[in-house]
């Protein structure tokens, strides 16, 4: 009888692997953009790195198949993912009613954006940036941040903030550098992990809609984000998920419990 039930169950684990088997691709493509330090950058050996990049990388390696990470620039993601060149997408990308008509998301990580400027910038706030000029990601959920607030601007009589909207994070944050936009909106983290680095620069807004971040699929491929989502839950049920966010120093971005 003992034989019987341990035949039973050898055959059950046999058949979820197997399930899993299908439901992952044993190479897993994963497109991100590799310009957006901290999330996903080439390191100086040209290799990819970054919070994306672990993560995604864990959950591949969690759920038995090899990462690929195909680099794009941001706003070309999501079309190649529905044109079927990545089977998903983690780059840091919000969750909007927007994308969800596009794609299907699972939470992985939580966010809020700030806004950096040069410390002789003597404006302040959201509210401040009337008139002023102001870098950021093309298609990114900081670019709605800019048009919003350029909207209230409006509104109120005053003038639209100027907005610059680059493919990339470094050049958009070299705009700020180089002193040819005045402001500089991203995540927190990002913002953060840049800040680290020049201490020409300083925080006049931070904690700016807080949203939560998603791994992007296919609309009809719930089998596989059904499994990225069992995933994420085992590694923050082991301590690997949050581990990975202390690595990076971003441990306040991770999902409530």
């Amino acid at each position: 009888m003992k034989s019987a039930i341990a035949i039973a169950g050898l055959l059950l684990a046999c058949a979820n692997a197997a399930a899993m088997a299908q439901d992952v691709p044993a190479h897993l493509r994963i497109g991100t953009s590799l310009t957006q330090m901290p999330w996903g950058f080439y390191d100086e050996t040209q290799k990819p790195t970054g919070v994306d990049v672990a993560l995604c990388g864990a959950i591949a390696q969690h759920l038995g198949a090899e990462a690929e990470f195909i680099s794009l620039d941001f706003k070309g993601l999501i079309p190649a993912l529905q044109a079927d060149r990545f089977d998903m997408v983690c780059a840091a990308m919000y969750i909007t009613p927007e994308r969800e008509q596009a794609i299907a998301m699972v939470p992985y990580i939580q966010a809020s954006q700030s806004i950096v400027t040069k410390k002789s910038a003597t404006f302040e706030g959201v509210e401040g940036l009337c008139g002023h000029s102001v870098s950021v990601l093309q298609g990114s959920g900081s670019l709605k941040v800019l048009q919003e607030a350029s909207a209230a601007c409006e509104a109120g009589g005053k003038p639209a903030v100027a907005i610059q909207a680059f493919d990339s994070q470094p050049v958009a944050i070299r705009a700020l550098e180089n002193d040819s936009v005045e402001a500089f909106i991203a995540t927190d983290s990002l913002i953060s992990f840049y800040m680290a680095k020049n201490d020409s620069l300083k925080k006049i807004a931070t904690g700016i809609n807080p949203t939560l971040l998603g791994i992007g699929f296919q609309t009809g491929n719930t089998a596989l984000a059904a499994k990225v989502a069992d995933a994420l839950a085992a590694m923050r049920a082991d301590g690997s998920y949050d581990a990975i966010l202390k690595t990076w120093g971003i441990e306040s971005a991770a999902l409530p419990r």
